[in-house]
């Protein structure tokens, strides 16, 4: 399997992930509203060794979530578009960086019980009334 590319609006950040796996996972945080406009945040964990970030560079916003837990939040400093962000456990990443998002499928959504009234959670996949353990 080739690499995928995934890119940011402007195009300034692009990041190479050798084997992008097919399942995300929606996260209702209020961060991740904020972050999003207002609905969920739809990402994807690779393995930090399988992606990169290839082009660019990453501005970064360091927030205090939910959880407690401290995150870097990267984001491209001209567009805005949120690329990853690095928790103490794991690397999210945004699956809205990859053109073929449409082949992408929710397996389960993080932090349920801060939803709002703009967003429906799916309800078909696990949902977790805060992050998965």
């Amino acid at each position: 399997m080739s690499d995928e590319i995934g890119k940011c609006l402007c195009g300034r950040i692009e990041v190479t992930c050798s084997e992008l796996p097919k399942n995300v996972i929606a996260c209702y945080c209020s961060d991740c509203q904020k972050a999003s406009g207002g609905g969920p945040s739809f990402n994807i964990i690779v393995p930090d060794g399988d992606i990169q970030v290839t082009k660019g560079e990453t501005s970064i916003f360091n927030v205090t979530a939910d959880s407690g837990n401290s995150v870097e939040r990267h984001f491209c400093s001209n567009c805005g578009s949120a690329v990853y962000s690095k928790l103490s456990t794991r690397t999210v990443w945004k699956a809205g960086l990859f053109n073929h998002i449409q082949d992408l499928e929710l397996v389960a959504n993080v932090w349920g019980s801060s939803d709002n009234k703009l967003s429906i959670i799916n309800t078909e996949v696990k949902t977790f009334d805060k992050g998965a353990s």
